[in-house]
């Protein structure tokens, strides 16, 4: 059964706060539940630190939930009616579910006064728990309307080998009723070449709710086989036509949202058909792209830090794609070394900046491009 803890007060639970953690190494919890495997229901001021005696900096317990049901609320963590404050770091957060309203960590809906608030996801690593059965999400959060999940933090994770191969996937999913989050310091990455066996949408971050704003995305690392975009390539190979995003929002114009000093760069991306690569998206709302730090899509110099191609009907890859209806900013952000290749005799369309729609728009002191290489952006068949 799920390990459940419910808020102070409610019943006979009685505390002020909670710490757990291991006393010796190599500790895991485990479970094959159609349900979450810890369900933090309404609690407050938990801890779970994955060091041992909670000192240091080796992540040493593991959380795993094997479960690759489809049942709603299958997860490894869940927060729940009004979970607050509470905090998960230095651990290895595995999940397989298979649920797209649903996450390895799953920030949920409350029948409480407040939405699930002010939590903490730090400094783990968060994967599948079964290669072959990748999660729907790696995280996900839907609230209630009127009680958003607000002011939660994910920060300086390594999220890998998260994208499921049959289905659309997502790193990280912010949907309804969900507001004002940080997603700061972290690294996604693929840690061995995959081949997809269906034509899906995968996105590394996605923020999807018009109605949400202050979002804070920076400091974040896209590409690569090990964290900060290290190794060789994040490599696809053309086995299916997915759709690319490494961040794409949709945010709401009440406050604006942030995405500043992200990088996304070493990869080698290749589709059965044209359907497109996109560094940065975004499709609507209030938002500043690089004011207050550049985004990095590929590098400054060299050539192929970013290589796409596409198959038939040729290939479009955008560095930043603006579009919808709201205010963008974008500025002082770095879009270079990228490639974009068809098939023989197919139009590759590369898109440093690609604005489109109604939005009231300033866009300066980008470089696309480089200063130092030759055919830093190139484009062919």
């Amino acid at each position: 059964a799920s390990a459940v803890l419910n808020a102070s007060g409610a019943g006979s639970a009685n505390y002020s706060a909670v710490n757990i953690y291991p006393t010796d190494t190599g500790i895991s919890i485990n479970g094959n539940l159609d349900s979450p495997l810890i369900d933090l229901n309404g609690a407050d001021h938990v801890t779970i630190d994955g060091r041992v005696n909670a000192t240091g900096t080796t992540k040493d317990l593991t959380i795993s939930n094997t479960s690759t049901s489809s049942t709603a609320g299958t997860s490894t963590v869940r927060f729940i009616n009004g979970a607050q404050n509470n905090t998960v770091k230095y651990c290895h957060i595995k999940g397989a579910e298979s649920f797209a309203a649903s996450g390895v960590l799953f920030f949920s809906t409350t029948s409480s006064s407040n939405g699930n608030d002010n939590n903490s996801i730090s400094n783990n690593n968060i994967t599948s728990s079964i290669s072959a059965n990748r999660p729907a999400n790696a995280i996900y959060s839907s609230g209630t309307p009127g009680k958003d999940n607000s002011g939660n933090s994910i920060s300086t994770n390594n999220f890998y080998d998260f994208f499921k191969h049959s289905a659309a996937s997502n790193g990280i999913l912010l949907s309804s009723n969900t507001t004002a989050w940080t997603i700061d310091g972290n690294s996604f990455y693929e840690t061995a070449s995959y081949a997809p066996t269906a034509s899906a949408s995968h996105n590394v971050i996605q923020i999807s709710n018009a109605n949400g704003n202050g979002f804070v995305i920076s400091n974040n690392y896209i590409g690569g086989n090990t964290a900060l975009c290290g190794g060789t390539a994040w490599t696809k190979s053309n086995t299916a036509n997915n759709l690319f995003n490494g961040i794409r929002v949709n945010v709401g114009v009440t406050a604006v949202s942030s995405i500043q000093n992200n990088t996304i760069k070493n990869f080698n991306w290749s589709n059965s058909g044209s359907t497109d690569w996109i560094g940065i998206n975004v499709e609507g709302g209030h938002v500043n792209i690089g004011t207050i730090s550049g985004n990095t899509i590929g590098a400054t110099s060299g050539t192929n830090s970013i290589s796409i191609t596409g198959g038939l009907n040729g290939q479009s890859v955008y560095g930043i794609k603006l579009s919808g209806t709201g205010v963008f900013n974008c500025n002082d952000n770095h879009i270079g070394s990228i490639t974009g290749l068809a098939a023989s005799g197919l139009a590759t369309h590369l898109y440093g900046i690609h604005l489109s729609g109604s939005a009231v728009t300033n866009i300066e002191h980008n470089t696309i491009g480089s200063t130092t290489t030759g055919s830093s952006i190139f484009a062919g068949s």
